[in-house]
C-alpha cells in the first residue's frame, strides 16, 4: 500500500459534476493491492491485482495500476470502478474498462471495453441521472467533460441520445450534439444519427424531438433545443 495523490480520484468524474472538493477527505489515505513493484531505473510504480482505495467519501477499484513518476501520470486497468459519496447525500458512480489521469496536465481520460462507460448520479433525493458513452476526457482545471461517442442520458422520463455531449459545471447543463469529427465505432456498434434526439413524456405529454443541438439542465431537467428542430408532441395515455 501507499498514499495516493488526491487529484487522481478527483479527476476521475466526481469534481466536474461537482463543485465539492476532495483533498481533505483523501489526503493520508493509502492505495491497497496484492502486488506492488518498484522500478527505481524507470521510476515507476505498479499495483497489481484486487487495487483498491476506500474511505468515507470515496471507492475505488480496479484490476491494475501504474504511475509514471516523471510525466506524472496514472494508468488504470481492468474493472475500472469508481463511487463518490457528497455530503448533501447525492453520489456518482462510474464503471469502465481503463483509463489514465495525468497530474501535469490535470486531465483524465476514460475508455470503454467489451461494454459502454456506465455513468449514474444520484442526487439528494434519490433521483437518478444515468449516462453511458465510449469516451470521456475531463478537464479539471476547466470544470468540464467531454462524453465522446454514442452518448445516451437517461432520467425517469426522458431518455436523450448523440454522438457527442459536454458537461459545463459553471451552468450545471449538458450540451448534446453530432460529432464534428470522425468517431471510431466499437464493433458491432451502430453510428448514432448525427441530430441528438431526446425521447420521453411530460406533463401529460409524449415527445420525440431532434435539432442540431440539446441542452440538458441537470438541476431543473428542463430541456432546450436548437436550430433545425423537428419531431411531434401528442397527448400521453391516461394511467
Amino acid at each position: 500500500m501507499k498514499k495516493i495523490y488526491p487529484l487522481l480520484i478527483l479527476a476521475f468524474f466526481a469534481s466536474p459534476l461537482r463543485a465539492d472538493t476532495a483533498a481533505d477527505f483523501l489526503m493520508g489515505s493509502v492505495v491497497k493491492s496484492d502486488k506492488w513493484k518498484m522500478d527505481r531505473v524507470k521510476n515507476r510504480e505498479t499495483f497489481d491485482g484486487n487495487v483498491s482505495f476506500r474511505n468515507a467519501a470515496y471507492n475505488l477499484k480496479t484490476d491494475y495500476a501504474v504511475y509514471d513518476r516523471k510525466p506524472r501520470l496514472w494508468t488504470l486497468k481492468g474493472s475500472v470502478y469508481c463511487l463518490r459519496k457528497f455530503k448533501d447525500g447525492s453520489s456518482i458512480e462510474l464503471r469502465c474498462e481503463r483509463g489514465d489521469y495525468s497530474e501535469a496536465m490535470e486531465k483524465a481520460s476514460l475508455y470503454r471495453g467489451a461494454e459502454s462507460i456506465k455513468i449514474k448520479y444520484l442526487d439528494p433525493l434519490g433521483k437518478a441521472l444515468r449516462g453511458s458513452c465510449d469516451r470521456i476526457n475531463a478537464q479539471e482545471s476547466a470544470a468540464s467533460i467531454d462524453f465522446i461517442g454514442n452518448f445516451r442520458l437517461a432520467t425517469e422520463n426522458m431518455r436523450i441520445f448523440s454522438d457527442y455531449g459536454f458537461y459545463d459545471n459553471k451552468e450545471q447543463s449538458f450540451l448534446l450534439h453530432g460529432s464534428t469529427a470522425a468517431v471510431p465505432q466499437p464493433p458491432g456498434k451502430a453510428r448514432l444519427s448525427p441530430k441528438p434526439l431526446a425521447l420521453g413524456d411530460r406533463e401529460g405529454y409524449d415527445f420525440a424531438l431532434t435539432g442540431e443541438k440539446i441542452k440538458f439542465l441537470k438541476d431543473t431537467g428542463e430541456v432546450k433545443l436548437y436550430n433545425d428542430v423537428a419531431g411531434w408532441v401528442k397527448a400521453g395515455k391516461t394511467r
